[in-house]
Order: structure tokens, then C-alpha cells, then sequence
């Protein structure tokens, strides 16, 4: 138990962000006499060390190529595409989740506690406001992937809820259920809405972030589970951030700008930004910086027969014909100084690659970890509205909006004549427009159907979906030390 408290309340050492705000305060997110929330810089500070949390590879590309290789699209992680995990797999990602949930809880809880005389009324209320979104971001992410989020409100395999800073008295916990954990995270949400900014940088939550979390959180358990209320509440949200949002948050006319400026992007709601102190590579997470150019992409040059599918073994005849396709992938020269080699992968990503990102001039190492972008509401739009009702015409509309507004790569317009056809035409566009950038992709393959079957099924040549298998195993070292945590069905 030492151990894992030990992880959870002494995370690792991470240096000051520095950006035009509060960031570059050297962010703090232990509990000490040192360390106490005391004033406004304290308090900002405190929040800086929850976004500091986000510098590894399970808030990156260590996730999002576990989630696209659980789709079936890839095969990146072959532990993941087969669902073949137990307990004893072992895993970083829960204890990444729980130490960013830890800072978030001792910014909370320190924030709340300043005097009037500290800090005006307003400040703190935004401040708690941007601690409890995030909280609610991290409570998110661990409800997608290890709750049943798809199941009823009495379902008990609900998340491992805390809302204080671990210490030895409270670690021993038991779940709370499905309903509770929704309930929870749109409490911190709703708080996020009525009491955040709006959008000035994408480095940081806002109140339209807030905003399209909540209803991504509604679309992804209500378009599984076909429940009309959650459907409906989700489409009012993304219509209102369509409609109320500053100028500088807009769709990007020329797709390779999105990339090419990273976490400077207008297109951006949310991103993970990397600190430009000499770590951008080690911090961005060895999936997209490594991996993806060193052994997931094709290998150059092609030999006979072969063809530069980035590691696609299934929708590659969608991407390979799609104009965004040389865009988004292209050569990337290997990682490692001695391989000389190149691969063809997902450039989007990958970029230069670890060891050219480097020598470049100047260095080419922005390794974004794209959360949210304008696109997606154009994409959840569309597929709410399918899925309330509108018409094939009024449903596909959101989506060639979208596909308009890119000047480059020109995108014509999709005109499906049934409703499958409609469907399947989202659920394509969601892959190709997000494909490793935030876990949607595997998302989708389980709410969308195919021929009466989750996508998945398709996508994995008619292998059945493991339903309790869309979530991961509680961790072995969790389940021993704390005899309250029970493991999710069929995982230990």
C-alpha cells in the first residue's frame, strides 16, 4: 500500500510549463507546509501542476494507439486488439489517471480553502471552476476505460471515486456505481460551465470545453444505449458552442496547418501542450515520437507487391482515397541515430520523428496530443441529429459544412440516399477525421452499427464484441491493496 501511495502523492519530477498565462509558474502538487495553497499565485500554480501531469505518454499516444489498435483498425498493440488483458497486465495508465486526479483534488481542496482576504470571490470561483473541469476530464477518461460506461445506472462497476488528496487514512475506497460516476462528473462540469471563461488559449479548459466534454460524455453512453434524453441533451450543447464561442476558436482552411502548428492551432478546444526546455520529445510519449516511425508505419522502400497503408489492416481503401490521406501520413525517417531507414506512418503525429524532429532547424518536436477539435462538433452534430430524428439531408449537413470550410485539401460533398448509407458515412468520417488523436475511433466501433452488429465486429472479421471487455482490468497491485476495489467482470 506504501507503494502505491507513494506513487500517488509524490509524482514525478516535472519542470515549469511556460506559456503566456499562469503556466509558468513552477507547478506544485504535493501536500506540504511548502507547498500549501496560500495566495492567487499558489492557487495557479496548483492547477499548473494538474495540466503538468499530462506530459507522458498515457495522456498521449500510449492510449490513443491502445484505443485505435482495440478498434481493429490497427495492430499497433496486439494485447489490445485482442481484449486479451487481465489484472496482471501490466499497465501505467491507471496510475497516470490517478496522480493527475490526485493534483487536480489538492488544487481543489486548496483553492477552496483561501480566505476572502487571499482572493476575491471571482477568482476563486473560476479557479475552482478550471480545477473541477479538469477533474472531470481525468474522471472522464478513466470512466471510458476502466467502468462500464456503457451499462445502467445501478450497474456497480462504476469508477474509483475520489474527491481528496490520497493519504494513508482514505486510500482503502470502494466503487461507486455507474449512475453516481456520471453524476459526479457532470456536477463538475455543470460547476465548469456557469463559472469558467471562454476559450483564450487551447492550453487551458474553458467553458466551451466544458461544454463539449458534456456532451461527448452524453453521446458516447447514449448513442450505445439509444437513449433519447442523453441524445438530446448533448445536441443542445454542441449547437450552443457552435454558436457561441470567441473568433480565434475556428475550423483551420488549410488541414496541414492544424499539424504544422500544433498546440497553436486555432482549430484546438483543447490540447496537450509540451514545455520548448530541451524534453518536448521524452515528454510527448514514445508512441508518437518513436513508435509510430520506427515499427507501427509501413516500411520504405515499399518491396514488390506492397503498399503504404501506415499500418492500417482495415479501412485503409476509406483513407487511401480520401484527400486528406496525404496530408495527415507521409515518409518518417526512423527514431533511432543508427536506422536510417523510413517508414510511411501517420506524420500528423509523427512528425519528423524522435532523432530528425530533433536535428531539424529549427527542432520539429511540437508533440500535440490533440483533446478536442473544432471539427468534432461538426462530427457529433451530425450523428446526434441522425440519431434524433432529422433527416438523412439536415443530418449529413453539420459534416459538409465541415468538409467546406477545408480549402485544402479540397473535400467534396457526401450525399448518402439511405439511412445506413448516412451512418456509415459518419462513423467513416469520425475515423478519418480523428484517427489517433483522441481514442474516437474505438468509440465509435461500438456504437455504430454494421449490419444489425457493432462496427467492430466488422472491423475484426466477425469476431464477437467481448462486451465486459471494453474496459480494462483494474490493476493487480490496486485489487491487493485495496480491499474495498472490486475488479471489473471477466478481467481478473
Amino acid at each position: 500500500m506504501k507503494k502505491i501511495l507513494y506513487t500517488l502523492l509524490t509524482l514525478a519530477s516535472l519542470s515549469a510549463f511556460s506559456c503566456k498565462n499562469y503556466l509558468d509558474l513552477q507547478p506544485i502538487h504535493s501536500l506540504t507546509d511548502e507547498n500549501a495553497v496560500k495566495d492567487l499565485p499558489t492557487a495557479k500554480a496548483a492547477l499548473g501542476g494538474v495540466y503538468a501531469t499530462f506530459q507522458n505518454n498515457d495522456w498521449s499516444g500510449g492510449l490513443y494507439c491502445a484505443l485505435a489498435s482495440k478498434s481493429g483498425l490497427v495492430k499497433f498493440n496486439p494485447l489490445e486488439y485482442a481484449m486479451s488483458y487481465d489484472q496482471n497486465t501490466q499497465s501505467s495508465l491507471w496510475a497516470s489517471f490517478y496522480s493527475s486526479l490526485n493534483a487536480a483534488n489538492f488544487a481543489i481542496s486548496g483553492i477552496n480553502k483561501l480566505s476572502d482576504a487571499a482572493i476575491s470571490k471571482t477568482d476563486k470561483d473560476q479557479l475552482i471552476a478550471e480545477g473541477r473541469c479538469l477533474r472531470a476530464w481525468i474522471n472522464a477518461n478513466l470512466l471510458w476505460n476502466y467502468t462500464h460506461w456503457w451499462a445502467d445506472d445501478s450497474d456497480q462497476f462504476g469508477l474509483l471515486y475520489r474527491n481528496e488528496v490520497v493519504t494513508l487514512q482514505n486510500i482503502r475506497k470502494s466503487r461507486i456505481s455507474v449512475g453516481e460516476s456520471y453524476q459526479k462528473i457532470y456536477e463538475d462540469l455543470d460547476f465548469a460551465i456557469a463559472n469558467l471563461g471562454d476559450v483564450t488559449s487551447p492550453r487551458y479548459v474553458s467553458k466551451q470545453f466544458a461544454k463539449a466534454l458534456k456532451a461527448k460524455v452524453l453521446l458516447y453512453r447514449g448513442g450505445y444505449r439509444n437513449t433519447t434524453t442523453d441524445l438530446q441533451a448533448a445536441l443542445v450543447l454542441v449547437n450552443d458552442v457552435l454558436a457561441n464561442h470567441p473568433s480565434t476558436f475556428s475550423m483551420e482552411a488549410n488541414l496541414a496547418d492544424v499539424y504544422k502548428n500544433a498546440w497553436d492551432s486555432k482549430e484546438n478546444l483543447f490540447v496537450r501542450y509540451l514545455e520548448n526546455d530541451g524534453s518536448r520529445t521524452t515528454k510527448g510519449g514514445r508512441q508518437y515520437s518513436y513508435f509510430l516511425s520506427q515499427s507501427y508505419g509501413t516500411a520504405l522502400p515499399l518491396s514488390a507487391g506492397k503498399v503504404a497503408t501506415a499500418g492500417l489492416i482495415y479501412g485503409f481503401d476509406w483513407f487511401g482515397s480520401d484527400p486528406r490521406w496525404p496530408v495527415v501520413t507521409g515518409p518518417v525517417r526512423a527514431a533511432e541515430a543508427w536506422d536510417a531507414s523510413f517508414r510511411y506512418t501517420f506524420k500528423k503525429l509523427a512528425r519528423l520523428g524522435a532523432y530528425a524532429g530533433k536535428l531539424a532547424s529549427p527542432p520539429d518536436e511540437k508533440y500535440a496530443a490533440y483533446y478536442f477539435r473544432y471539427s468534432e462538433l461538426y462530427l457529433m452534430k451530425a450523428e446526434l441529429l441522425a440519431r434524433t430524428g432529422a433527416s438523412i439531408a439536415q443530418s449529413i449537413a453539420p459534416i459538409n459544412e465541415m468538409r467546406s470550410k477545408r480549402t485544402t485539401p479540397v473535400l467534396t460533398a457526401l450525399n448518402p440516399e439511405s439511412q445506413n448509407e448516412l451512418m456509415d458515412l459518419i462513423f467513416k468520417e469520425i475515423v478519418m477525421e480523428t484517427f489517433l488523436e483522441n481514442g474516437s475511433e474505438f468509440y465509435a466501433s461500438v456504437r455504430f452499427q454494421k449490419n444489425g452488429k457493432p462496427w467492430i465486429v466488422t472491423i475484426k472479421n466477425g469476431i464477437a464484441l467481448q462486451i465486459n471487455k471494453m474496459c480494462r482490468p483494474i490493476p493487480a497491485a490496486e485489487i491487493i491493496n485495496n480491499p474495498l476495489m472490486e475488479q471489473n467482470p471477466e478481467l481478473k
